[in-house]
């Protein structure tokens, strides 16, 4: 018998859009993300109100890290994320270069449905 959960008794993935924040020094930032999973690896995109950006990561389980690099006062600073995913709920750490860490989390952005005639 295969087992319950989504079809095919695939594991759930973290592909797909998220709404969240996150805490930085400067205060609360809105932090929205599109991820594309393959295996383990992690692609996307994080949305910013000054342009999107390219994230890389992996993926192991529950277990979430990736990256995106921001142009901070004229200087690269990357951002570096880990977290825990539970359902639609991810949660975790965000480092600033390795100079200052904070909180962050997010939930998934439900699919459309597509409309019935």
């Amino acid at each position: 018998m295969i087992g319950t959960g989504s079809a095919f008794g695939q594991k759930p993935t973290v592909a797909g859009e998220w709404d969240g924040s996150f805490n930085s020094p400067g205060g609360e930032r809105p932090l929205k993300l599109v991820f594309k999973v393959e295996g383990e690896k992690l692609t996307g995109v994080a949305k910013r109100s000054t342009g999107d950006l390219p994230l890389e990561g992996t993926v192991k389980g529950s277990d979430i890290s990736f990256s995106y690099t921001v142009n901070y006062n004229g200087n690269a600073l990357t951002m570096f994320f880990t977290g825990k995913v539970t359902g639609d709920s991810v949660a975790g750490t965000v480092s600033f270069g390795g100079n200052a860490e904070d909180s962050w989390s997010a939930k998934r952005v439900p699919a459309e449905k597509p409309k019935s005639d």
